[in-house]
């Protein structure tokens, strides 16, 4: 699983409506939130023309009650 970055926490903040649009910090990190998964959604589309797959492995069960 990929999991896109930013430059902090992926949070905005605001309690009431419109405060979150005051959250300067937060709207920077959802900007950068979003080219970052752009540009990795991109990045696996272009993969995907040239890497093969992984291979899948049959799951192992653990039985924490023993």
């Amino acid at each position: 699983m990929l999991v896109p970055a930013s430059n902090y926490w992926n949070v905005i903040h605001g309690t009431r409506p419109g405060e979150a649009t005051q959250d300067e910090e937060g709207k920077q990190i959802m900007r950068t939130l979003g080219r970052n998964m752009a540009w990795l959604m991109k990045l696996v589309e272009h993969g995907r023309k040239t890497i093969a797959p992984p291979e899948k492995e049959g799951k192992i069960y653990m039985n924490f009650i023993r």
